[in-house]
């Protein structure tokens, strides 16, 4: 496959990557087994990079030994395909992204560096709870969408629905799918992006069966008219067809008549933007720059001759060259070799390779331009979010250069476990490798306890902690995992109070705490010293007396990630607080002054004034949605109470029931084989994160 894929990108890719106006990067996003992975392989096979003949089965982006085995999606995998449309070829970069919720921190990353989503929905199941939560997430970030309602089969296979029924049930979906949009998008966005065959941003069919409709095929039965009574008849009309055809069991010639991956491709290249049209809107959410300065400029017009700017959306271990990263070219060209300036960390570093991701194989090219993905081998230090600048640019440019924002993600590290080496010989040997691997993925956490030596490591649920302990086993990291624990929070319920604190022979300082809220901008506080995204937690210096070149700043910093760590009523990591130095006295008595002694009277400070907002533990709850037969509603609600859990609400839903409930994440271990047990497989079930509540009254509710 290596030999095909380098073949392909010589002679068909390297001829449109210069061509800004045909290139689409797309994500594919959906709720877990809903055919995302089964669509990507027409999708595929449609550039001849996979038999159609074994399209929809091979799952050629689930290339990991894992996923195979498994049969679900864990990572977000990468490949550009080349499709005709209007007699012009042009390139989609396509990334496949899991529907697991443990695994939703790969969506964020890859809608950050594409514009446009495709949403898949089952047509039986509907809009389920991870859908609204990957394409809130892809609205967020202004990625714009195309529709595909898939598993239109199961209509006529299971339901035995008419043509005309299932024109009812499919048009019934748009308008849910269209009304949840209508949530997160202001008026004149949603007029815009309202999803429908006459916009050309709808298509249905079965991604299994390979075959869809779209608007070319209903104007085709229409005779050419774009009426919508027309367009609605031709549409019953080829509906009823293919229930017949399904009634004699002749699918295969549908997957001929009316090919998946032609309106679905025809649809991201009408719909979706190229990146200079998106990144003119899109570029101003995600990056705080000045829009007049060259940089800013360069961006927004996606300039391929302007300084080089990338930002990192996936980073894998290498053993060859340290780590592989999957990045978007926001500015400029990227150019193998060149020296890269992370502005994270100010480090420079040359790449060993760059070039295009094609599945599982990396194909080496000398440039890539501004609105391309690509890879980057060789970086040392780096993590998803962060900002490279050819150094060159840097230098010249340092001023008005700054970094993307940084990734926020709808889940946060919930459950932790205790974990030890299979043979103890292995205790000093394990560490940095685990270290390594964790770098590589932000939804996982590690530590070691500096006073016991306990290692702990931490993720979004059960099966990423499982998925995780797999990886390392293949990297020969044996562990042993202990019992799993919930990951508990602290945080204030009110502003806290001004307090101070000082130190007779080095500093004083004066600090309030607040709730921090998604709506604060840190910025407009003071200077921002230090941000923890993870804990949507950040200080500022309000008092002017704090050099922000200064060694003083770098001890501040660390005292806020030890405030943050250790919570003032069980040590337990704070969440949303905001620190603002009110004032401050900072000096140094002699060369062996330390951090601490500097920084003490601040972190005093700060605990006092958190301590005066009412502090309280938090624990984390998920919030569940099930579709069942009615044989099993009441199974399940009692495996629910049983489990501390609430139903919320109980919904007839086109032959199915919908459960909707919520549950603490501590009742929820072992809940997924429990749920398959009682019901014998027949429930399907899905989920998103619940905020956190008060540990000792479970009714209050925090974000």
């Amino acid at each position: 496959m290596s030999h095909l894929y380098k073949k392909f990108v010589n002679e068909r890719v390297m001829d449109l990557v210069n061509k800004v106006q045909n290139i689409r990067n797309v994500t594919i996003i959906a709720h877990i087994d809903h055919g995302k992975t089964t669509l990507s392989d027409s999708l595929i096979a449609e550039s001849g990079l996979l038999s159609k003949e074994v399209a929809a089965t091979a799952r050629l982006l689930d290339y990991d030994f894992i996923e195979q085995e498994r049969g679900i999606t864990i990572k977000a995998s990468g490949i550009s395909l080349v499709h005709v449309f209007n007699g012009k070829n042009h390139l989609i970069n396509l990334i496949d992204t899991p529907g697991h919720i443990d695994f939703s921190s790969h969506v964020t990353r890859g809608l950050r560096l594409t514009d446009g989503a495709i949403i898949l929905i089952d047509v039986i199941e509907g809009v389920m709870v991870q859908t609204e939560t990957v394409t809130r997430q892809a609205m967020a970030d202004l990625v714009k969408p195309v529709l595909f309602v898939n598993k239109v089969d199961r209509l006529f296979r299971e339901r035995k629905l008419t043509g005309r029924k299932a024109a009812e049930e499919i048009n019934r979906i748009v308008r849910e799918f269209n009304a949840m949009l209508g949530k997160y998008l202001d008026d004149e966005r949603l007029e815009e992006w309202e999803v429908s065959f006459s916009r050309g941003s709808l298509s249905v069919g079965s991604a299994l069966d390979k075959w869809g409709i779209d608007l070319n095929t209903l104007r085709e039965r229409s005779g050419g008219s774009d009426s919508p009574k027309d367009l609605a008849n031709a549409f019953i009309s080829i509906l009823e067809e293919i229930e017949q055809i399904y009634k004699a069991e002749e699918r295969k010639e549908l997957a001929a008549q009316y090919p998946v991956a032609r309106v679905v491709l025809d649809s991201v290249i009408r719909v979706i933007p190229n990146p200079k049209v998106a990144q003119k809107y899109r570029i101003p959410l995600f990056w705080d720059g000045n829009p007049n300065s060259k940089v800013g400029k360069s961006l927004l017009s996606c300039n391929a001759t302007g300084p080089c700017i990338c930002m990192v959306g996936e980073v894998q271990p290498d053993k060859h060259a340290s780590t592989a990263a999957a990045v978007r070219i926001f500015s400029g060209t990227l150019e193998r070799a060149k020296p890269l300036m992370n502005l994270r960390t100010r480090e420079q570093r040359k790449s060993l390779q760059i070039g295009m991701y094609m599945s599982k194989t990396r194909v080496d090219i000398s440039h890539v331009p501004a609105g391309n993905l690509a890879f980057i081998t060789g970086l040392r230090d780096i993590a998803v979010g962060d900002t490279l600048v050819e150094l060159a640019d840097f230098e010249k440019l340092k001023e008005t250069i700054s970094p993307m924002k940084a990734l926020q993600y709808p889940t946060e590290p919930v459950v932790t476990y205790t974990i030890e080496p299979r043979t103890l010989s292995e205790l000093g040997n394990i560490q940095g490798p685990i270290e390594a691997y964790v770098a590589t993925d932000p939804a996982l956490e590690f530590e070691v306890n500096s006073e016991t030596g306990e290692m702990l490591i931490s993720g979004a649920g059960e099966l990423h902690i499982e998925i995780t302990m797999e990886k390392l086993a293949r990297q020969g990291i044996e562990v042993i995992l202990g019992k799993p624990m919930v990951l508990l929070r602290e945080q204030l319920t009110k502003d806290g109070q001004s307090c101070s604190a000082e130190s007779a022979t080095t500093s004083a300082f004066t600090v309030r705490a607040i709730v921090a809220s998604d709506a604060m901008q840190p910025d407009s506080f003071g200077t921002v010293i230090d941000q923890d995204y993870r804990s949507a937690s950040w200080i500022v210096d309000r008092s002017d007396k704090i050099s922000p070149f200064g060694e003083e700043t770098e001890w501040i910093k660390e005292a806020f990630r030890t405030i943050i760590r250790n919570g003032p009523i069980k040590g337990e990591r704070m969440r949303r607080v905001g620190l603002l130095i009110e004032n401050a006295t900072v000096k140094s008595t002699s060369p062996e002054t330390s951090w601490r002694d500097i920084t003490q009277p601040l972190i005093e400070a700060s605990r006092k004034s958190i301590t005066s907002g009412q502090p309280v533990v938090l624990e984390p709850w998920i919030h569940l949605e099930i579709s069942t037969p009615e044989d099993y509603v009441g199974s399940l609600s009692a495996i629910l109470s049983k489990r501390k859990g609430h139903v919320l609400d109980i919904n007839s839903d086109r032959a199915l029931f919908r459960i909707d409930a919520e549950i603490p994440v501590r009742e929820s271990f072992g809940l997924a084989n429990e749920i398959r047990t009682s019901t014998s497989g027949w429930a399907t079930w899905g989920a998103r994160a619940g905020g956190f509540r008060d540990i000792k009254n479970s009714e209050a509710r925090y974000d």
